[in-house]
């Protein structure tokens, strides 16, 4: 069994590979994408390949673990052992400082542990199932679609709101503005503050973001934004809007339970190794 750099001509394998484990991640980025690159490291048996990992950085000095598969067959520990040292020599020749992991399932919390990872946070999970919306009159604040255009502000927004965990580049919000099914900007006498962003996944759907630039936190920003969310997506017809946020991320829950939005149980662990 041995480590080696994926290429592209791995994506049937990887794909297949993807589609038969049990122990994956959902698939949440693209990237089939990156097969060329560096921090994308496949696992062959017999030249077959078994396990797959990759991590990629986004413009950020922190890395997320994008996709990660495995044979049933296969031990996680060994799976690790062979593919994470090719990952972190990559991400190194990139100057990366982190490597962050979502352990969707909870299959690689304890082997994460076992190997320096250390736990970062829990994102847990909120949904609302009724259309009840409380009182948010805010006359200064003006939501819109968002375009191409606001791209910079958005991601100078994401820069002042967040830790580089969770920054998104320019890129991925070009790709997300063009492709997700609800992407909007709040204004703020003219000036972008904040934004929301999220998709429908009939009969549901689910609010991936809501960003308001610290400065402006309190003034109405992030209540008018999710306010606007809500009636768009039942408009689409969704019977159940879900989101995610930390636990210890006490302010945006109290917004949340404003909105009647419960804690579903589910929730994720995030782990977090220094790649230095």
């Amino acid at each position: 069994m041995r480590a080696r750099r994926a290429h592209p001509g791995d994506l049937p394998a990887i794909v297949a590979l993807s589609q038969r484990a049990r122990r994956t991640l959902p698939r949440l980025w693209w990237w089939d994408e990156y097969l060329a690159h560096d921090p994308f490291v496949v696992i062959e048996h017999k030249g077959i390949v078994v396990g797959t990992l990759f991590a990629w950085p986004d413009d950020s000095p922190v890395a997320w673990v994008r996709l990660a598969a495995l044979d049933d067959a296969l031990d996680v520990g060994e799976w690790l052992d062979l593919a994470l040292p090719v990952v972190l020599d990559g991400l190194r020749r990139r100057g990366t400082q982190k490597l962050a992991w979502m352990d969707y399932g909870g299959w690689a919390g304890p082997y994460l542990s076992a190997r320096g990872c250390q736990r970062l946070t829990e994102v847990v999970t909120l949904a609302k199932f009724d259309r009840v919306l409380p009182d948010t009159s805010a006359p200064d604040i003006r939501s819109r679609p968002a375009s191409d255009a606001d791209v910079p502000a958005v991601v100078a927004v994401e820069r002042a709101a967040f830790t580089p965990h969770w920054w998104h580049s320019a890129a991925t919000l070009h790709r997300r503005a063009a492709t997700t099914s609800y992407f909007v900007v709040a204004e703020l006498a003219g000036q972008v503050m904040g934004y929301a962003e999220g998709e429908r996944h009939f009969p549901a759907a689910h609010l991936n973001r809501i960003a308001v630039h610290p400065v402006h936190q309190g003034c109405g920003i992030g209540t008018r934004l999710l306010h606007d969310a809500l009636l768009a997506f039942w408009q689409y017809g969704a019977d159940e809007v879900t989101l995610n946020t930390q636990a210890d991320n006490h302010y945006s829950q109290r917004l949340y339970r404003h909105f009647g939005f419960e804690p579903t149980g589910d929730h994720t662990t995030v782990w977090e190794l220094p790649v230095a």
